[in-house]
């Protein structure tokens, strides 16, 4: 199979490129495959040991290096973007970046919103088949085990928040936090209505986390089969906490479902999805009816539907706009996730508390960047990437940049003392559990 790429040269960063010429090059056949980094080999970042040595729960160090690690990475992608916005591209300039984004629809964003619906939907069948009198160990194990899977997949797709999940209310709806404990406790006394269906804040992941984990652990069967043992919950009985997992479930598979099929459109393959989105009620095109894969891809051609006047329009969205892209879940991370609990000491705010799932969490919101940049899920630079982009007009530099900040910012949030919930706790002297201590700013 025959692949076309680009020999280009770029003359400085933020001047224009030159015209290209194409060449013929099977990589393949050469043995010459895409690097993740030219100059630096790409750690395993799923290696890397937890921190739980008993003093670094006390050091500021830690978690002010993933910080700043952050914000490197954050200037690195303004950086790609500027290059980009400021050179006057050659038509076969514009027509490989048009790949890229083609291929980021393609191989990045419907992938990562069609396993993330899948995963739900396991977790949707697994919670319905729980019932106080039946339950098990095994089946609230896998239930666990279904919630990380969805939660790994939701995360890798926080870099392209663009699109569906903003315009649909979709990422406040299934990932609000910090979880209204006492909100939810009110209606477990009062009884459930439709009402509190409404309410973002005891609705998605976090209060199916609630449910499913405590301190780090799977709940334990005993205790779904008789009251909670959480602070202030002791009168509420398992039975009615399974209940309320499901139905919050079938919610998040019906949003879960919305996002794939905005972004794919309508085919055979997603047609009883579709039909789920419809008898919901929930929208799933553009105002002009374009799914958002289109809307991406048509950015600034002639007579197209899109939302995107130009394609340097669409790059600066998926690369540094203030929200929905790559740069907006850095900061997010940085400023928000790590720094609103780490440096500021709300310590309600800290996201997945009860599975001990923050740490990873941030990780996978960085790894999302990361995908975003390879045009791969795989760590391998795609063929129509940014990545091979910047490789084919001679700024490795570029590359370089972008991706040894994006291992760093990885490599600083897994040095952080885990879990850290506990971190947090020990630094600022407050216990998390503590009603006192329940209430926050909601996030995203």
């Amino acid at each position: 199979m025959k692949k076309i790429t680009y020999a280009m040269s770029v003359l400085m960063m933020g001047l224009a490129f030159t015209a290209c010429s194409e060449s013929n090059n099977n990589n393949e056949e050469n043995g010459n495959e895409f690097n993740v980094i030219n100059t630096t080999p790409l750690v395993d970042e799923d290696s890397y040991p937890q921190n739980t040595t008993a003093a670094n729960y006390n050091s500021k160090a830690f978690g002010q290096d993933a910080i700043d690690n952050c914000l490197s990475l954050i200037s690195e992608l303004e950086n790609a973007n500027t290059t980009i916005a400021t050179a006057k591209l050659s038509e076969a300039q514009e027509a490989y970046l048009r790949k890229v984004l083609e291929t980021l629809v393609g191989n990045v964003i419907v992938p990562t919103y069609t396993q993330l619906a899948d995963d739900v939907e396991d977790l949707e069948k697994t919670l319905n088949g729980l019932t106080v009198n039946s339950i098990t160990q095994a089946q609230i194990d896998k239930a666990c085990a279904d919630f990380k899977q969805a939660r790994q997949n939701w995360e890798r797709s926080e870099a392209f928040l663009m699109g569906a999940a903003s315009d649909f209310d979709i990422d406040p709806t299934i990932d609000s936090w910090p979880l209204n404990r006492s909100l939810l406790l009110n209606y477990f006394n009062n009884g459930m209505n439709d009402e509190m269906l409404e309410d973002a804040t005891i609705l998605g992941f976090h209060a199916l986390e609630f449910i499913l984990f405590r301190n780090g652990q799977n709940r334990k069967v005993a205790e779904l089969q008789g009251n909670d043992t959480y602070t202030n919950f002791e009168k509420i009985t398992g039975a009615q906490e399974l209940a309320y997992a499901q139905t919050i479930c079938t919610l998040l598979k019906q949003r879960c479902f919305q996002l794939q099929v905005a972004w794919e459109g309508e085919t055979a393959a997603n047609a009883a999805r579709v039909a789920v989105v419809k008898a919901a009620g929930l929208d799933m095109t553009t105002a002009a009816g374009l799914s958002y894969g289109e809307n991406l891809k048509q950015a600034g051609v002639s007579g197209s539907k899109s939302t995107f006047p130009t394609l340097k329009d669409a790059i600066a969205q998926v690369l540094i706009n203030d929200e929905g892209s790559c740069l907006a879940i850095c900061n997010e991370v940085g400023t928000a996730k790590i720094a609103n609990p780490f440096s500021a000491g709300d310590i309600a705010y800290v996201e997945s508390p009860y599975s001990y799932n923050s740490i990873t969490d941030f990780r996978d919101n960085i790894r999302s960047i990361r995908n975003v940049w390879l045009g791969s899920t795989d760590k391998k630079a795609n063929e129509y990437s940014f990545h091979t982009f910047f490789a084919s007009v001679k700024s490795d530099k570029v590359n370089t940049a972008v991706e040894s900040n994006y291992v760093g910012a990885i490599e600083g949030i897994s040095n952080m003392p885990t879990p850290f919930v506990k971190y947090c706790s020990v630094v600022w002297g407050k216990n998390f559990d503590d009603p006192d201590n329940w209430d926050s700013t909601s996030g995203e």
